[in-house]
């Protein structure tokens, strides 16, 4: 009797202690759309999205309103998130080269003990094979078929909850990085039927997408139409993300697995969409590349409606339209359910050194553009100990986010213009009144950062143009 008191002691023992180890350890799934607005989803305040899986996230979690893209296009948003690096200090572009010696978030994770997976976009170099970057299983081949009427990233979730099921005995971080809304955006008629109500109502919507509106009716003369087919993408989408949640219940690993929901950058506005939004010069570019016509490229372009909110700019620039994204994260238990968080301002370049942190990694890099945020996940409020930066070239310049001012270098054909702009986000979100010269000092002091910084980085890019990105 004894000795079966004794196993089952030790039984319980060992059960209490595996349980503290995965609570040491626990799973992460990341959810990256592409090109989705920070307006896209209903907890953000698209007034026809459908979103639920994405806010039963944020009712079960904390949902971010300063949280900012690494980059303001694909390639150099992954490089921010994968290194915790800035991606202007790469001499060599990444998705033609690789991360040279800079060590990512996933070998970290998987050189202490994770098994990691990556599904879906990829952008971040041509070596696609497994093990690259410390990513034991990489599908990140495949172009998804946008007319689905499953949805076209289904493929990639339906890989990914393979790997978790596979992996659910032990600590794994899994990419889940879609399409969606990446052009060219349409959706199958079983997506379409659920918006066959839709009537857009302009007034709905900021003065930054009535140009967008305009240059929709004039491509494709239906605005609800189009409308219908963007929601229905992000709708797709939705349910995808549901399929992951309800994964993670069934197996009973949503008590220790964090998830997180983002997008890569602000809304894209395509060729063929310019006409009024991006003005003289752009329109001359369109006519040229249109004749009148929308061409293959530009198939469908009338239904490009990210919505950045309140935001100015989109996908391209520095503006907060380009880098204010969607961001939600939920560890059941360690996270407070329902906070919408408006006071912290973090960083795609906060990934990494986060990620470790609650993974309890050692070895991290000490040389990051990034910092750690997980007290800021798990309740905290401060300030940042480092700025937020970007170099965009003339989309319109280098950019700094410093305390509550937003300050842009603006430049020319890769030179400074002189001209700079400053802007007190708190106060004026949507970038309205420049207050350079009302606050001459404030400027002054973030163009010397900038300066500063900009001088760090390398003068010129290296690229082979060989990477070919489809999507």
């Amino acid at each position: 009797m004894n000795r079966i008191k004794n196993i089952l002691l030790s039984l319980a023992l060992l059960s209490a202690a595996q349980c503290l180890a995965a609570q040491a350890h626990p799973n992460f799934v990341f959810i990256l759309a592409d090109d989705m607005g920070y307006g896209d989803v209903a907890c953000y305040g698209h007034p026809y999205a459908k979103t639920p899986a994405i806010d039963r996230l944020a009712s079960e979690g904390v949902r971010f309103t300063q949280a900012y893209a690494a980059g303001q296009t694909c390639n150099p948003s992954r490089t921010g998130l994968m290194t915790g690096r800035s991606p202007a200090r790469f001499e060599k572009r990444t998705d033609d080269f690789d991360f040279g010696d800079r060590v990512t978030v996933t070998e970290l994770l998987n050189k202490s003990g994770y098994a990691t997976g990556h599904f879906g976009k990829w952008h971040i170099g041509m070596d696609r094979s497994n093990g690259v970057y410390g990513i034991d299983e990489n599908d990140s081949g495949g172009i998804p078929d946008r007319f689905s009427p499953e949805g076209r990233d289904t493929p990639i979730f339906a890989a990914a909850i393979d790997f978790i099921k596979r992996h659910k005995d032990e600590p794994f971080y899994v990419n889940i990085h879609g399409f969606t809304t990446h052009a060219p955006v349409a959706s199958a008629p079983n997506f379409l039927v659920e918006f066959s109500d839709l009537t857009v109502d302009r007034s709905d919507f900021s003065e930054y997408m009535q140009p967008i509106f305009d240059d929709s009716i004039e491509l494709g003369g239906d605005l609800d139409l189009a409308m219908r087919h963007y929601m229905g993408n992000v709708y797709a989408f939705d349910l995808n993300v549901k399929g992951v949640l309800d994964v993670l219940d069934e197996l009973g690993l949503s008590e220790n697995t964090i998830v997180v929901f983002s997008s890569d950058q602000g809304p894209q506005r395509p060729y063929g969409i310019g006409l009024h939004a991006w003005g003289d010069k752009a329109k001359k570019k369109v006519q040229k590349t249109r004749d009148g016509v929308v061409k293959k490229r530009d198939t469908n372009a009338q239904n490009m409606l990210g919505d950045a909110g309140v935001f100015r700019g989109n996908k391209g620039t520095v503006y907060e339209g380009g880098l204010r994204v969607p961001f939600i994260v939920r560890w059941p238990g360690h996270i407070q359910a329902g906070v919408v968080d408006s006071g912290n301002v973090i960083g795609g370049i906060d990934w990494l050194p986060t990620i470790c942190s609650l993974a309890g990694v050692k070895n991290v890099p000490n040389d990051l553009d990034g910092e750690d945020v997980s007290d800021v996940w798990l309740g905290a409020t401060r300030s940042r100990e480092k700025s937020l930066l970007w170099n965009s070239g003339d989309n319109p310049g280098v950019a700094i986010r410093d305390g509550k001012w937003k300050y842009y270098l603006i430049s020319k054909k890769g030179k400074e213009t002189g001209k700079e702009e400053l802007y007190d986000i708190l106060k004026d979100p949507a970038e309205s009144k420049n207050l350079a010269k009302q606050y001459p000092e404030v400027a002054s002091e973030l163009k010397t950062k900038v300066q500063v910084w900009k001088a760090e980085l390398p003068t010129q890019i290296i690229r082979t143009g060989k990477y070919r990105h489809q999507y």
